[in-house]
């Protein structure tokens, strides 16, 4: 294939910014598994490096450059790790040169760009190029489904909920945490990966509909209660969504976050495109039919008041079955490891003596058995020995144990074609479902959502509701009534 030819068809799949480290004083171009994976790179694989001054960017690709002195290219082997959960090699690269210091730095933060079209990769490694006010847009090709940008991702368990409603196709992921980048990129291998801080993306995906799902971890009752003061997202958030142009924004989060500067400022920032609102709107799993009890809240933002106008609110169904804890565990003969009851209670007991402030809740839900109908939240600490967790409770009552990760992915819904990485630790895969929302809530939420879509796609001009004065923000409540905005 021509130059020519690969120029106009390579794809970005993937956007990383770390900090340049060294060694022994040299800049150090060092490509982690997450970007030699996604650019097919295998253990032992000769690579070519060619250095752009006047571009002012290191090219690293798997096939020779057609186009440059063999002096000014040098080649490396891609090297591996054995990852302790898996057992596998893993591709890794490690180059230092002193000549790589006219492009990068030490301690200054660079972009690295993969780039690929069929067997042939290509990585651009060069300074970060960021504009406080100017975002780069991508028009990502998808399959004519709503496009859907997801910031701060996790490791996609919200993203595969409202694709399980087959009516949205991913076209980005924004995340911080490379494992959760990894899962991202395996369940989503066609969609636009960003992985590091939010602060630093300057690249977004055009799409249809926006989830933002920041860290909860400082508006929790359970996290440090810092509220955003001493890292604001929010401004980095409003950017992203301005540039990505979605027709919605979905937000979902604990209920205090709606209650913080945080989210009034995220809400101020974009108010001028987005002036139509529903929500916070504050509901919980268990009514809709989950096992496991999740209190969370939603705001949805509309850049038109006629989609404002069309949202339903999602209720929960009037006879929806509660099921029975024995319809979501393991089968019969499945191996677990049980722990002592009497142990569990004399740590607990232990911490009324220490006036731990846990020590005082009540134990009712802290052991299941079979036939409950109820559990407590599952949260990203659940491996910890905690009252305010849900453990499963032995038929003889005197042994315990956590819930395994199939009975927790049949608990929030997960489908089965969502993997989580062989790569990952057993107690990291409890985290990341722990962060994660109730299946039941967010497929409902995507297929009103959806439905939205589908109205504006399909109504006459003549259908079009009464104009509304827009010259003031509004907000609609759960039982439809309009509110004017007030910041």
């Amino acid at each position: 294939m021509s130059i020519m030819k690969i120029k106009e068809n390579i794809k970005l799949i993937l956007q990383k910014v770390y900090q340049v480290s060294k060694k022994k004083e040299t800049p150090r171009i060092w490509l982690q598994h997450l970007v030699c994976e996604a650019s097919g790179f295998v253990p032992g694989e000769e690579l070519h490096i060619r250095m752009d001054e006047e571009a002012k960017e290191i090219l690293i690709q798997n096939r020779e450059f057609e186009d440059a002195d063999e002096h000014d290219v040098h080649q490396v082997h891609v090297s591996s790790r054995v990852n302790k959960t898996s057992g596998a090699l893993r591709p890794l690269v490690d180059s230092a040169r002193e000549s790589y210091a006219s492009i990068i730095s030490v301690q200054d933060k660079v972009e690295i760009c993969v780039y690929s079209l069929g067997d042939y990769s290509r990585v651009v490694v060069r300074p970060l190029r960021f504009r406080l006010f100017n975002t780069e847009t991508l028009d990502v090709p998808s399959d004519e489904r709503i496009r859907l940008l997801s910031i701060a991702a996790g490791c996609g368990i919200g993203t595969v909920y409202f694709r399980d409603s087959n009516y949205f196709s991913p076209v980005m992921e924004i995340e911080l945490e490379e494992d959760s980048a990894e899962n991202l990129k395996l369940n989503y291998p066609n969609s636009f990966l960003f992985n590091g801080d939010i602060r630093d993306c300057n690249v977004v995906a055009k799409a249809d509909v926006a989830l933002v799902s920041l860290p909860c971890n400082q508006h929790s009752s359970l996290g440090e209660g810092e509220q955003g003061v001493f890292q604001n997202l929010a401004l980095a958030t409003s950017k992203i969504i301005k540039a990505a142009e979605p027709k919605i924004v979905f937000f979902e989060n604990v209920p205090e976050y709606y209650k913080t500067r945080s989210y009034t400022d995220l809400q101020e920032l974009i108010l001028s495109d987005f002036p139509f609102w529903v929500g916070p709107v504050k509901l919980e799993s268990h009514d809709f039919g989950s096992i496991a009890k999740r209190e969370r809240s939603y705001s949805i933002a509309f850049r038109h008041q006629d989609d404002m106008l069309e949202f339903r609110v999602p209720t929960p169904p009037k006879k929806v079955r509660k099921k029975k804890l024995k319809e979501f565990l393991d089968p019969k003969g499945t191996e677990h490891e049980w722990k002592s009851l009497d142990k569990w209670f004399a740590s607990f007991n232990s911490k009324k003596e220490k006036n731990n402030a846990w020590a005082d809740r009540s134990t009712e839900l802290t052991f299941v058995d079979e036939n409950s109908t109820v559990l407590q939240c599952i949260p990203k600490r659940y491996r910890s020995h905690s009252a305010s967790n849900s453990y499963v409770l032995h038929p003889d009552k005197n042994q315990w144990r956590f819930l395994s990760i199939n009975e927790l992915r049949r608990i929030f819904g997960i489908p089965e074609d969502f993997q989580f990485s062989v790569h990952t630790p057993v107690w990291r895969i409890y985290e990341q479902i722990g962060q994660s929302a109730c299946g039941r809530v967010f497929r409902a939420f995507a297929n009103e959502i959806a439905t939205v879509f589908f109205k504006s796609m399909f109504k006459k001009p003549a259908d079009k509701k009464e104009a509304v004065d827009t010259s003031m923000p509004l907000s609609m409540d759960s039982d439809g009534q309009l509110h004017l905005l007030m910041m």
